[in-house]
């Protein structure tokens, strides 16, 4: 693929995307958070109104995660990671694949590494503590079975809306079960 490499609409889509179902949840006595993951095969073509769309999205319940995939230049796409302005929180972490690319662990890590942060500033910052853990075990989570001629659905379904997944450094954390 070639072409310019734009992310803000999808930033500004998963962002109003998160805040509906935040909302939906408290309504329900829960909690919602979001993780948007882009993998990319190049360098954003305009660094700016990417910056200024994270800015704008920063209190949503969102965390953007941008995976850069290949031999592209991404030096331009580093300082998203860690962009934060005095009155903004940082919702964006960058991972160049490469420099994972032999350790799965590794990738995993680097990916997930602000999530937990980036989750309680969010929280913290609207006054709203932390719902009580839900026990899950791994046969309870489902996976789709993939169809090639299907449109793949990257949701998961955990098997209900209230539940709880704690993700960390190196792997899931589901409360009662452990990793």
């Amino acid at each position: 693929m070639s072409g310019p490499t734009v992310f803000t609409e999808v930033i500004q889509t998963a962002a109003a995307h998160a805040i509906s179902l935040e909302d939906s949840a408290r309504q329900k006595g829960g909690q919602s958070y979001t993780t948007l993951v882009i993998l990319t095969d190049g360098s954003v073509s305009d660094v700016n109104a990417t910056a200024d769309a994270l800015r704008q999205v920063s209190d949503a319940p969102l965390s953007v995660v941008i995976v850069g995939i290949g031999q592209a230049d991404f030096s331009g796409m580093r300082f998203l990671d860690d962009f934060e302005t005095s009155s903004k929180r940082d919702i964006a972490q960058f991972v160049e694949f490469n420099a994972h690319k032999n350790s799965c662990q590794s990738l995993t890590s680097a990916t997930l590494h602000e999530i937990p942060d980036q989750l309680v500033k969010f929280f913290t910052s609207k006054g709203i503590m932390p719902s009580s853990p839900i026990q899950k075990d791994d046969e309870e989570i489902a996976v789709e079975p993939y169809i090639p001629e299907e449109e793949i659905d990257l949701s998961h379904n955990f098997g209900g809306e209230d539940e709880e997944i704690v993700v960390s450094a190196g792997g899931a954390y589901v409360p009662g079960n452990g990793y």
